[in-house]
């Protein structure tokens, strides 16, 4: 594994970016676009292994096997990854490599359309090579990629994606399809790509008399009627008819409380929390109103929930935004308001009965939680500033009830869990019942006694108790570097409990700053801020996937 390597080896700096966005061990929740991760200097990484002959093919290895961890935060970290390998200049086996595993990693097309768009970035930037050299254009790798993405599916399949999504970051499959100039290798396939080029008119006059076309004709008819419909009844009808996603609705339809209505059940559970403020918005969930049935059978739906793997982290933000009418204002929606005096439009109130089914659905999403097997000990600061301060990203969610549900997740998946708190001399160990509701597991922790928060305090209580623990999680409104000796202590227990492989994660809920540390301990994460991809983050450090 990755984590068993030098912490400074390329392999494991690889797949830290993969997971984290950086090739250190800090993470950050957040929108990595805004933050400029996406860029070729940021994974020097890929260039290292690609000049070295025997190392050359092992980029596209680490990324295939991220991918099918299925516990990658942000997967386009891995369209990124990929494009960066398809566009260096070291290694052309691993050019060849990472084209053919286009169709694997980029499978969806809103990944394929963001692949375009980074290896044309990398290219224009001209990144990778000092000369400012860098292979521009569309070579013939690149276009090889592109047409067998295309060509790998069967009409249908294809008509289906490319309806879905016309285009996405600035690139249209228009567009696409001009620059790689496939042979389609059937006669259907040749209809989708001329409707892609032509529009509907045209192959509706080509090929509308055939027979062997007539299945596919009709389905992008239906999706091009359904998107041009001004008619929100007929609209929503023709979207339920046809099984169309949220994906495939038309910006003049997007407050259609018809269309959202059509869209509940059927939408993934994870989207539809993100849209819930949305959908309250619309007035869809006053009380009595025939969406609340609707929208609550699906969250409470347990087969539903295991099948898109609902983290209880996500539900837990959820109900705190929609208790508070949505997301907190960012700063500079604040500034906008402040500068023009102008009230925002109050939504209108949270309906309780939405509310009860989050909490339902949020015990049902603890039962599913994904064990790792492994041995933990969570340390949660309880000082009334973790009660009385949010944290950063999802401000509506206190740093004390972040810590709350990452132990109580923890409790209900694994065997071997310690809670504690810290108090003014070591830590204070909390004995919750496994099956405690959230406010119970939290009323319990506020019961225990606070003192000064020291995160060395949890490594140095396990090695004077000799007990084995595999990860230690400190849960902090923020730390301190000069003061920090957690490192030190996480050393010290490793030495004496011969556990060599211990992990320590830091976790500074109500930060968003972070120090860089050179010398940082490959086994030591530092997380800065919280929100529902915090916990998939600790699960993939736990299990050393980087």
């Amino acid at each position: 594994m990755a984590t068993d390597l030098d912490p400074n080896d390329p392999e494991t700096r690889l797949s830290r970016f993969l997971y984290v966005g950086k090739e250190y061990l800090d993470y950050q929740p957040g929108n990595w676009f805004v933050h400029n991760y996406f860029l070729a200097k940021n994974v020097p990484s890929i260039e290292e292994l690609a000049e070295n002959v025997e190392k050359q093919l092992i980029p596209v290895e680490i990324i295939t096997k991220a991918f099918e961890s299925n516990l990658v935060p942000n997967p386009e970290a891995l369209v990124f990854a990929l494009a960066v390998c398809c566009r260096q200049m070291k290694s052309e086996s691993l050019r060849h490599q990472a084209y053919a595993a286009v169709n694997k990693i980029c499978a969806s097309p809103q990944h394929f359309i963001l692949f375009i768009k980074f290896a044309s970035q990398i290219s224009k930037q001209k990144e990778l090579n000092a000369d400012g050299n860098s292979k521009n254009g569309w070579g013939q790798g690149l276009r090889k990629a592109v047409n067998n993405w295309y060509l790998s599916k069967t009409p249908m399949e294809l008509a289906k994606c490319v309806t879905r999504y016309k285009g996405r970051y600035g690139w249209k499959h228009k567009d696409i399809i001009k620059l790689s100039h496939p042979v389609p290798n059937n006669p259907g396939g040749e209809v989708v790509l001329k409707y892609i080029i032509r529009g509907l008119d045209e192959i509706e006059k080509t090929y509308g008399d055939d027979s062997r076309f007539t299945e596919i004709i009709r389905y992008i008819k239906n999706v091009e009627d359904f998107k041009h419909c001004v008619d929100e009844v007929r609209a929503a009808g023709l979207l339920e008819m046809h099984e169309l996603t949220l994906d495939h609705v038309p910006g003049h339809l997007l407050k259609s409380k018809e269309i959202w209505y059509a869209l509940v059940s059927s939408m993934n559970l994870n989207l539809l929390l993100t849209n819930l403020q949305r959908i309250h918005n619309l007035e869809l969930l006053k009380p009595n109103a025939l969406t609340v049935s609707k929208l609550v059978d699906q969250i409470v739906n347990e087969e539903n929930i295991a099948r898109d793997k609902v983290h209880p982290a996500l539900v837990l933000v959820t109900i705190r935004d929609y208790e508070n009418s949505g997301k907190p204002l960012s700063y500079e929606k604040r500034k906008v308001k402040e500068q023009f005096h102008k009230p925002l439009s109050n939504p209108p109130k949270p309906n309780p009965k939405i509310i009860d089914a989050l909490y339902k659905m949020l015990y049902i999403s603890l039962r599913h939680v994904q064990p790792t097997g492994l041995r933990y000990m969570v340390t949660i600061n309880m000082n009334k500033v973790m009660l009385e301060t949010n944290t950063w990203r999802s401000g509506n969610v206190n740093g004390a009830e972040a810590g709350c549900i990452i132990a109580l997740a923890l409790l209900r998946s694994e065997k071997n869990v310690t809670i504690a708190t810290f108090k003014n001399v070591g830590i204070h160990t909390v004995i919750i019942d496994k099956y405690a509701s959230f406010g119970q597991a939290m009323r319990r922790l506020q019961q225990m006694p606070v003192g000064n928060v020291n995160l060395s305090k949890p490594m140095s209580w396990a090695a004077h108790q000799n007990n084995e623990y595999d990860v230690f999680i400190n849960v902090v409104d923020r730390i301190f570097e000069k003061s920090d000796t957690s490192e030190e202590a996480l050393q010290a227990y490793k030495l004496k409990m011969q556990l060599p492989n211990t992990k320590l994660i830091n976790c500074a809920v109500c930060s968003s700053s972070t120090t860089y540390k050179e010398e940082r301990d490959n086994k030591s994460l530092m997380i800065n801020g919280f929100d529902a991809s915090v916990p998939v983050v600790i699960h993939a450090f736990a299990k050393s996937l980087f």
